[in-house]
């Protein structure tokens, strides 16, 4: 499975953002793009050290899958959320992480997730009584935060923070103001970083603006988001049946259970403002699944029906993974990955390239060039020219950085062309919305 056979639309923008830092562009201004800042300089180092290599976003991610294996087990043996000293957590968050061929590559989310790991940690080291240290309430602000700085949604969880400190904890006053300034200090930092070089108002257009006022990118249907979790959901729903009827927990260990069902509700509010329906989302669950799935395995008592149950769960990762990936599965069918991933496209090899749409596949062989690498975020201007600020910052994108080809899917550039009279000089035209640079 470690093969660039199956690249995806959204590890296609990371190269192609983290190829242009690498080239000196700056991010947000010199790169128009949604993409966290964390993130960014992530993928900029790994363009740096690897150029745009799939299997190293995939070698990378398994590591961190690994690790986040080890501290997810690590941090429920330290804080006694089972009966028992087990590694079963661990294991079913591996196969979890497993079940999308999609989850193993280096997202925003997978990154974001390690961090709301340590957050859950010092989470639930606070609601035990015997440590409440001023220092591991801020470290649960500041985690939070630099998750978010990974991902922007997973600012939801500084939300569910508060709350299970409320519900959950006989915390004062102090110490909630204190979280909330861990969780904001990130963000102040980031800001001020912005600010220092000029690029305040380009972060926040570009990285908070589209928390609230974005287009949905519908990589796949609603019908194929529950067939393929079909099998966890299924688990998930037998994993609550069994606590219920079977489980003898202390008081301790019913609140750790609330506080992951938290987890569950406010993953629902991430996916909703993520604005981006495509598998590797969906990773965002795997931490509570895999808490309520490791009960369920460890509640059966007789050994042999735990062990039947874990191989039907098993075969179901193979099935769903490989099966869909390889296609031998008839889950295939119902999952419709055509605008998902990316095809083959030869066209503009070694070309510079400038594509006004959603669709990336263009930049597969080529290079992007000037800064309008989101169409989302460009839009408003190639649609919007008589305006002189955006006319400004058209003619400094192209003028600075000339694109060999521009790839017009939505008949823009005429009119921006009309009004850049220079600019349109440079260029002719097929016919075909697609405009060459004269030689």
């Amino acid at each position: 499975m470690l093969s660039d056979d199956a690249l995806t639309m959204p590890e296609l923008n990371y190269m192609l953002v983290g190829e242009r830092l690498d080239a000196g562009s700056s991010l947000y201004d010199g790169v128009w793009d949604n993409i966290a800042p964390l993130s960014a300089f992530v993928y900029m180092a790994v363009d740096f050290f690897f150029g745009r290599s799939q299997l190293a976003y995939q070698i990378i991610a398994l590591l961190l899958v690994a690790f986040q294996c080890l501290i997810f087990n690590r941090l429920l043996l330290l804080n006694k959320a089972y009966n028992e000293n087990t590694y079963v957590p661990g294991l079913i968050y591996g196969l979890l992480m497993s079940f999308s061929f999609d989850f193993l590559t280096l997202t925003p989310v997978l990154m974001g997730t390690t961090f709301l790991l340590l957050a859950l940690n010092n989470i639930f080291s606070h609601i035990e009584f015997r440590a409440k240290q001023d220092e591991m309430i801020l470290n649960i602000g500041l985690f939070i935060g630099i998750a978010y700085l990974f991902y922007l949604p997973n600012i939801t969880f500084g939300i569910a923070a508060l709350l299970i400190f409320t519900f959950f904890t006989g915390t004062v006053a102090r110490r909630y103001l204190l979280m909330l300034y861990g969780f904001m200090l990130p963000m102040l930092l980031a800001a001020s970083y912005f600010l220092m070089g000029g690029r305040l108002k380009a972060f926040v257009y570009n990285f908070l603006n589209p928390l609230l006022d974005y287009e949905v990118e519908q990589y796949m249907s609603i019908t194929g988001v529950f067939v393929l979790f079909s099998i966890p959901l299924v688990f998930l729903v037998l994993a609550f049946v069994r606590m219920g009827q079977r489980a003898r927990f202390t008081n301790y260990q019913v609140r750790l259970t609330q506080v992951m069902f938290v987890w569950i509700v406010f993953s629902l509010a991430f996916i909703f403002i993520s604005g981006t329906l495509s598998p590797n989302i969906f990773a965002i669950f795997v931490p509570p699944v895999a808490f309520f799935l490791s009960h369920y395995f460890l509640l059966i008592r007789k050994k042999w029906m735990a062990e039947l149950a874990f191989f039907a769960f098993f075969v179901s990762v193979i099935l769903f993974n490989l099966g869909i990936y390889f296609g031998f599965f008839i889950s295939e069918k119902y999952l419709g990955f055509e605008n998902y991933l990316v095809k083959g496209d030869d066209q503009w090899r070694n070309k510079r390239v400038l594509v006004l749409d959603h669709n990336l596949e263009p930049y597969l062989n080529a290079y992007p060039a000037t800064p309008f690498l989101n169409w989302q975020l460009s839009e408003e201007l190639f649609r919007n020219p008589e305006y002189y600020d955006n006319l400004t910052i058209l003619h400094k994108g192209l003028v600075d950085d000339l694109p060999d080809v521009i790839i017009d899917r939505h008949d823009v550039m005429p009119y921006v062309l009309e009004r850049l009279p220079k600019v349109h000089s440079r260029y002719e035209t097929s016919g075909d919305n697609i405009y060459y640079l004269r030689k």
